[in-house]
């Protein structure tokens, strides 16, 4: 990941209010002294317990001196000031150490003078972009995949069958223990408290919404009817559970839910909303954030973003999200709607530490509407993809089916719950490398679909062994164990462990999806030569699990499924 400076903010032209007009602008303060002209220190109740924990277990240790500052609130007297001049501070950033204000053109004048402010630029306010939509409906038709197992899934089975995450779920695999943070437009119909719909309830009963917060600032000259559900399709993609209708990978996770917006676009909302809930969620210790919102090109008089400045380090959602990922924690976010042209994403798809997700078909086939990579930079865009066409979601009181990467994000972001339920120390790289190598393209990525269509099942298993595996040392030099065979067995496995030369002690062993010992296949002593093992597996109920050979504090992993006798 590198390091952002914030020079490359100073954009090339901005937008000139006129006297009678206020425009909301960011300040950028040149430091953090109080009126003593000391320095200003973290809370001690800034950060929550559980975000001091992942910052410990998947934060960049060598961040921390910069975290401190960073996490360090505004200077009260600089507000105080500026409160003197008639400004009222609309959100703050600590880590930007910047505040926003609606001023006019005098008054923009005046602050870019005063010796504590370095610049000032407008909010960024993007232009409505609506998408290529079929409306959800209050009723339809269910539609059940043939490759699902049973009615469990409903018509949400086809987009978990397009990812594999069926066999992950039916293990009891769906994000328990992890946190997932939502940034979006309303999580409810109008009149109703978030998470309420039928399919979202379930964690108001389980008492896992642990907060929903709005951080929606608007033009008063615009005022939000309030009425867009956007955010409530998007997060019953990730985390519904209504059994035979609509099933998320994450269902079990925990939840905290920004409303960053409310107006009736997509992709409408402003950056300081979005910078606030990032750093609100990431003091809280979220585990996982994910954005169906965008950034590129905004409103007439706004400043839009340029595609060189799509270069992983100019966006300020951008950066909020990769700072958030030097702090531990794995950001999502949907491509964007712009293709099919080349270099059509937005940020904050184009930061270097955040997972963008293309959208497919229900057949694997990349839509037209999914943006496409190369960053300015040169680098891949998206990273990975999930179906973002005719998505079966929660719209109005009931369900419908939709289109867009909007659908796709949250639907790796539960992926990723799952991910982090069974190896909880993957960090924000670790979790992108566990989902690219393997997706359906891994060996071959491109613009179009990144490294390919999730694979649930494989990336969930893919965690199970890291966490399994001492990845500081290479597997056994000389200790091998050949693949089983036959695999998937019904009864019995054969192993065959070969040493080159004597070996006092090794250990095979056998563990299921949720990292549990479950079989200890042979433990002691290997002589020189090949030493063959039947192992009886009628004991353990079908299904997909790992083998781990540990000689010598080294691992060697691989995968065996037992198959209905």
């Amino acid at each position: 990941m590198r390091q952002v400076t914030l020079i490359l903010l100073l954009l090339s032209s901005f937008h000139v209010a006129t006297a009678q007009e206020r425009t909301k602008h960011w300040i950028f303060l040149t430091d953090k002294l109080d009126a003593a002209s000391k320095h200003t220190l973290v809370e001690s109740e800034y950060l929550a317990e559980a975000a001091v924990t992942r910052r410990a277990l998947r934060g960049e240790p060598d961040a921390i001196t910069k975290f401190a500052r960073q996490d360090a609130p505004i200077s009260q007297a600089y507000e105080a000031d500026l409160a003197t001049m008639g400004i009222t501070v609309a959100q703050r950033s600590r880590w930007f150490n910047a505040v926003t204000a609606w001023l006019s053109a005098e008054e923009i004048n005046k602050v870019a003078a005063l010796p504590y402010v370095r610049m000032v630029r407008p909010v960024a306010h993007p232009r409505p972009s609506v998408l290529p939509n079929i409306p959800v409906s209050a009723v339809i038709a269910n539609r059940t995949s043939s490759n699902c197992p049973s009615n469990l899934f409903g018509p949400s089975c086809e987009q978990l069958d397009v990812v594999n995450a069926i066999p992950p779920l039916e293990r009891g695999i769906n994000g328990q223990g992890v946190t997932l943070g939502f940034l979006d437009t309303n999580y409810s119909t109008p009149g109703d408290r978030p998470f309420t719909h039928r399919s979202l309830v379930h964690l108001r009963d389980s008492q896992r919404l642990i907060e929903a917060r709005d951080f929606s600032e608007r033009d008063p000259t615009q005022p939000c009817n309030g009425t867009n559900t956007h955010g409530m399709s998007v997060a019953s993609v990730a985390v519904g559970f209504r059994e035979g209708e609509l099933i998320g990978p994450g269902y079990g996770a925990s939840i905290y839910a920004a409303k960053t917006e409310c107006a009736p676009y997509e992709r409408n909302i402003e950056e300081d909303n979005f910078v606030a809930a990032v750093e609100w969620m990431e003091s809280e210790g979220v585990d996982v954030m994910t954005s169906s919102l965008g950034y590129f090109g905004f409103d007439t008089g706004q400043h839009s973003y340029t595609r060189s400045d799509l270069d992983g380090d100019t966006g300020l959602t951008t950066i909020a999200f990769d700072w958030a990922a030097q702090r531990g924690a794995i950001t999502v976010t949907s491509a964007g709607n712009g293709g099919p042209g080349a270099s059509t994403i937005g940020t904050p798809a184009d930061g270097d530490s955040v997972i963008s997700v293309g959208a497919v078909n229900s057949s694997g086939l990349i839509v037209s509407f999914s943006s496409r990579g190369p960053t300015a930079d040169g680098r891949i865009k998206p990273d990975v993809s999930a179906q973002g066409a005719s998505v079966y979601l929660a719209g109005g009181t009931g369900y419908g089916r939709s289109n867009g990467t909007s659908f796709s994000a949250p639907m790796v972001a539960g992926i990723v719950t799952q991910i982090l339920q069974v190896n909880p120390g993957l960090g924000p790289r670790e979790v992108w490398h566990v989902l690219t190598s393997t997706a359906s393209r891994s060996n071959t990525p491109n613009n179009d679909f990144g490294w390919g269509i999730v694979d649930a099942d494989a990336a969930v298993m893919s965690a199970v062994l890291l966490n399994r595996s001492d990845q500081a040392t290479p597997v056994p030099g000389n200790l091998i164990v050949h693949p089983p065979y036959p695999n998937p067995f019904q009864n019995t496995a054969h192993f065959t462990i070969e040493a080159f030369e004597p070996v006092l002690h090794a250990r095979l062993v056998i563990f299921d999806m949720l990292g549990r010992e479950v079989a200890n296949v042979y433990e002691g002593a290997i002589n020189a030569g090949g030493m063959p093992i039947a192992f009886d597996g009628t004991r353990l109920p079908p299904g997909i699990y790992a083998y781990s050979l540990e000689a010598d504090g080294r691992v060697q992993s691989g995968m065996i499924t037992r198959l209905h006798p």
